[in-house]
């Protein structure tokens, strides 16, 4: 009987264990929809990109410091680079190659980690929350020509698009998200804040100057 017990508890907790893989699954595949990227990819990209953010989590969930979160970040956009295929035609270089740039896999992973950590609370709520203070904004074309317009001088060249943003890049426009909340003067709001905050505003600002049909 007690090994019978024992059976049922070890099914149990098996069982258990398995519902949060597929859940944590779940959240990341509903995540990537939000991209909205996945149709710039071959086919088959999701489920490669799926499964390796994935595979690197742990290494977010387990960061004890701000540098080992990025150095987590920096490793998945260089897979990224190297690994996923643009589709045919779309964003060639002079070899006639599918570029695949930092921004394209930044944008990816930091939707990715703002819905699994900051709106899904994992791994736990006070995990949540101290990984949220080190989570970036996922930049789009529309938020990066607001922040152009407020801090013009912070890059070199401001990317137009998405596709344009190197490394440099990208980590000088989150530096110069942390400048404008600075600036703002609003201590309660943390960087990813601006995500929820200012995506919401500046593309309904974009839907209002498309032409109508």
């Amino acid at each position: 009987m007690l090994i019978e017990t024992r059976k049922l508890q070890y099914i149990r907790s098996r069982r258990c264990r398995n519902l949060e893989d597929v859940k944590l699954r779940n959240i990341v595949d509903m995540a990537l929809g939000f991209t909205a990227m996945m149709r710039l990819f071959e086919k088959d990209s999701k489920e490669v990109i799926q499964a390796e953010i994935l595979k690197c989590l742990p290494g977010f969930f387990a960061a004890e410091s701000e540098k080992e979160f990025k150095a987590a970040h920096r490793a998945f956009c260089l897979w990224g680079m190297e690994t996923i295929k643009r589709t045919k035609g779309k964003g060639l270089n002079k070899k006639g190659i599918g570029v695949i740039s930092f921004g394209h896999m930044a944008k990816i992973l930091d939707v990715v980690l703002h819905v699994v950590i900051h709106y899904a609370q994992h791994p736990d709520p006070g995990a949540a929350k101290k990984l949220s203070q080190w989570l970036n904004p996922a930049m789009d074309n529309e938020m990066m020509a607001f922040l152009a317009g407020c801090y013009p001088n912070a890059l070199e060249r401001w990317p137009k698009t998405i596709e344009q943003v190197l490394e440099k890049d990208y980590n000088k426009i989150q530096e110069t998200v942390r400048q404008f909340i600075k600036d703002e003067q609003d201590c309660t709001r943390i960087p990813i804040d601006f995500d929820d905050v200012y995506w919401e505003v500046l593309t309904r600002k974009a839907d209002h100057r498309k032409p109508k049909k």
